[in-house]
């Protein structure tokens, strides 16, 4: 697992600049970049949704990395469980780098509204393993 480290603190005014940067679509400078995936036979993105596109860390991830014949999966987090124009941009993006899509799954994150129904932590679970099914999968060879 690879977690991308956007260089820019929230604070003073660095929320404010990834909004911007999240709007016009560009990257960011991410901390201690790691773009081998050579190693590994399935890559997953997992991206946060914002403002309908995803976080510029991984717009920069998709930049640099080389993904030929990598079999790649899409996980779009939103404050909706449905971001088909994400996905779609995800996609191209990733084909555009080599990529082989093999799926994606759109899930329900973190709603700011503090009146918001929370789910359980149960709830939560259950939704991780069938994530991790859905991903599992989604890279088992077919018959």
């Amino acid at each position: 697992m690879r977690e991308l480290v956007d260089s820019r603190r929230m604070e003073n005014g660095g929320m404010f600049r990834a909004l911007l940067a999240t709007l016009l679509r560009l990257g960011t400078t991410l901390v201690d970049p790691d773009y081998t995936v050579e190693p590994f036979e399935a890559v997953v993105v997992m991206t946060p949704v914002w403002i309908g596109n995803p976080a510029p860390a991984v717009t920069t991830f998709i930049s640099n990395v080389i993904l030929k014949d990598k079999k790649t999966f899409i996980v779009a987090v939103g404050g909706t469980a449905a971001n088909p124009r994400t996905i779609a941009k995800l996609e191209k993006r990733l084909i555009a780098r080599g990529a082989s899509v093999v799926g994606h799954s759109e899930v329900l994150g973190y709603i700011p509204d503090p009146k918001a129904v929370r789910p359980l932590d149960e709830e939560l679970v259950a939704e991780g393993v069938l994530l991790a099914e859905t991903i599992w999968q989604a890279f088992e060879p077919q018959s």
